[in-house]
Parts: C-alpha cells; sequence; structure tokens
C-alpha cells in the first residue's frame, strides 16, 4: 500500500518539484514545461504511443503483466501487456484480477460520502463516538472522521505495535485484529495536532473503514458492495474471490520476477484490502467522469470536494489532487502490494481517465515506472485521440 510522492506527481505533470533551483532557472524550467505539454498535437495514435510504453515495461521485467485502460471522452481502451503468469504466457485481459492495494482507500472513502449523506454520521464526528467503550485514550477525542479520511488524524503510518502481532513477513497484515488495534489506540500518541499536516496513514483509513463497519454492523466488504459496488455494477471488485474469480487472479511477482504470496488482511483490510480489474475500475473512473442522480453518484461528487489543501495539491475524500502547471486538476490514486502496482487517475475537465494494474512489485523495489507511465499517458490523453 502506497502513495507516490508529490514530487513524482510534480516531475509527471509538470508541476515544479526542483525546489533548489533559482529563481531565474525556475521560472524557466516553468516555461519549459508548459512549451513541452502546449506542443503536444492530436497525431491519433494514442494506443500505439501506449504499447510502445507497455511492452517495455513489460518486457524488461520477468513474468511481468499490464493492463492499461483508458476513457478519453466516451471512448474507451483497454489492453494487456506481457503475461499472466510464469505458467500462462497469454496477456492478462480486462477481467484479470490484481490486489490493488491503497486503491482501496477510495471506495472506504465513498462509503463514508454515502453514509454521511445517509444521515448516519457527519465528517465533523469525533471518532470517539463511534470506537468502543474500552478504548479511553483522551488523544482520540481530537480526531474527527474527516481527519482520517484526509491523512490529517495526526496518527502515524502504522500502528506501533504491528511488527509485534505480525507473524509473517510475506502477509503482514493477515493477524493484525481489532483487539490489536484497540490496544493500541489506548496508548497511541499523536504526531501533532489533528487538522495541521497530512501525513499518509494505513492505520487511519484502516480505522476509517473499522468504524463504519460498527456504525453499521456489517463487515467492510458487504458495506462497501452495497453502498459503492452493487450500484456502480463492479462485480468482481472484492476482498474474498469466489472459487472462479480465483482462476482469473494474476499471480504478484516481486522484483526478481519470483511468484509471490498474495496479501491478506485483518482489521486494517479497509486501507488496502481489494482485488479489483480493468474492467471495473474503468466503470469506477467512467462514473467519477459522468454523474447521476443516484445516491452513489452524488457520494462520488462529494469525494471530489477538496477537504485539505497544502503547498503540495489537495486532499479530497480519498482522491489525491494534484493541480498541474498546465492547469489541470488530476485526482488519482496508487496502490502496491507485495507483488502488485496499481493507479487510477482522471482529469474531469477534459473527460479523460487513465488504470494501470501490474502483478510486479515495483513499488517495493523504489520504482516508480506504473506512476510515471499513468501520468504520461494522462497528460497525452489530453491531446492525443485514440483513433
Amino acid at each position: 500500500m502506497r502513495k507516490v510522492l508529490i514530487p513524482l506527481l510534480r516531475i509527471g505533470l509538470g508541476v515544479i518539484a526542483l525546489v533548489v533551483l533559482l529563481a531565474g532557472g525556475l521560472i524557466a524550467y516553468v516555461c519549459f514545461q508548459k512549451r513541452q505539454y502546449s506542443r503536444i498535437t492530436d497525431t491519433h495514435d494514442l494506443p500505439q504511443r501506449i504499447d510502445k510504453q507497455a511492452i517495455e515495461y513489460s518486457a524488461s521485467r520477468k513474468n511481468a503483466g499490464l493492463v492499461v485502460g483508458v476513457i478519453q471522452r466516451g471512448q474507451r481502451f483497454v489492453k494487456g501487456y506481457g503475461r499472466v503468469s510464469e505458467n500462462d504466457t497469454k496477456p492478462p485481459d480486462g477481467s484479470t484480477l490484481f490486489e490493488i492495494g491503497s486503491v482501496t482507500k477510495v471506495f472506504t472513502a465513498v462509503a463514508l460520502a454515502r453514509m454521511v449523506r445517509d444521515g448516519k454520521m457527519q465528517l465533523n464526528d469525533p471518532i470517539t463516538r463511534y470506537l468502543p467503550k474500552g478504548v479511553t485514550n483522551s488523544q482520540l477525542e481530537q480526531i474527527t472522521l474527516l481527519n482520517l479520511a484526509t491523512h490529517t488524524s495526526g496518527l502515524p503510518r502504522l500502528p506501533e505495535n504491528l511488527d509485534e502481532v505480525s507473524k509473517d513477513a510475506a502477509n503482514p497484515y493477515v493477524n493484525y485484529h481489532a483487539a490489536d488495534l484497540y490496544r493500541y489506540l489506548n496508548t497511541a500518541t499523536l504526531n501533532r495536532p489533528p487538522g495541521i499536516k497530512s501525513d499518509y496513514s494505513n492505520l487511519g483509513y484502516g480505522l476509517l473503514g473499522h468504524i463504519l463497519e460498527l456504525r453499521v454492523g456489517k463487515p467492510y466488504e458487504q458495506l462497501v458492495e452495497e453502498m459503492v459496488c452493487v450500484p456502480l455494477n463492479m462485480a468482481n471488485t472484492v476482498i474474498h474471490l469466489s472459487d472462479e474469480q480465483k482462476k482469473r487472479l494474476s499471480p504478484g511477482h516481486n522484483p526478481k520476477g519470483e511468484a509471490v504470496s498474495s496479501w491478506d488482511f485483518g482489521v486494517l483490510g479497509p486501507a488496502g484490502a481489494f482485488r479489483s480489474n480493468a474492467d471495473d475500475l474503468m466503470r469506477f473512473i467512467a462514473s467519477n467522469l459522468t454523474f447521476t442522480d443516484s445516491e452513489v453518484s452524488k457520494a462520488l461528487q462529494e469525494s471530489h470536494r477538496k477537504h485539505f489543501e497544502s503547498r503540495d495539491g489537495a486532499i479530497g475524500l480519498g482522491w489525491q489532487i494534484t493541480r498541474t502547471l498546465e492547469g489541470r486538476n488530476i485526482f488519482w490514486h496508487n496502490g502496491g502490494t507485495g507483488g502488485y502496482v496499481s493507479f487510477i487517475g482522471f482529469d474531469p475537465e477534459h473527460q479523460i481517465g487513465v488504470i494501470l494494474l501490474s502483478n510486479y512489485g515495483d513499488a517495493f523495489a523504489g520504482d516508480d515506472s506504473v506512476d510515471r507511465m499513468s501520468l504520461e499517458i494522462l497528460k497525452l490523453a489530453a491531446k492525443v485521440s485514440l483513433n
């Protein structure tokens, strides 16, 4: 589970990250990036440009499989590259399942937005209103649901007792349960007061999703299914796979190309437990580009609203929001588990969206290739047509 560092987005989308440059050099760099974008013309060959990048990615990684999806003003492109697994040499496709890691957080946030719309809770409610009576740490009284949703709670990235509970480095979250979370929360010390700074927290989103399931008395997977997946016809966005879905799951690989075990989750599942495929995520992105009067669509609209802003960008409910030098608002999230990398993002002004799903654990080797490819495709898709 991860999030792209803002400097990567800044480089990839033309938002300046080279803060050490002098003022004159900074202005020159900004002008260069704007010129580069302005020089992109519609050569009507976006699929071929995608092919070039995706083939290079998959060919340079042992046993790698990649699916790219693009929505461009109503048109759709989905294509697989590489191979499903070491023993299955055909390329993955729109139905192939992958772990999506922290992209899960977007679904958690949309479920929160739906529950707020349904009157079950309010964004500014303190989290202690929903926690068991045995959790008595007074520091938690300062934290609201919105703080959890925007990574501004002051909680660390992970609970300090995760290492002592985890029994399997290859599947680190599986043994961390609600009792462990409550034990940690009773001794937790905030890094800073809530609402001051956004610090990415898997702990915060795991806690947020757990609060949602406590509030409605349903397991997290079920409530997301009912509030998000079923209304959007996303039958393959699940935590627990059916026997048929297991056959369509592309095995994850470490940076050496070796198959690795899947990640399973206990109480922190709302931070990164979902599996999905390109077909489902294309429906999800399309629903974020065109709204209806449905309750889930209204929740999606709410998720786009900026709830926290800083010099690094803004945060909606679940979405990271970055404004590029070209003046485009990019809504995005990425994810990574031990053997997978994912990215979803969209540009509402240009009505474009991009999905990349990889069965290769690049993120844990410090490789941001999927993020860079996604951002480049988003940039190109604003001007270069699919046909």
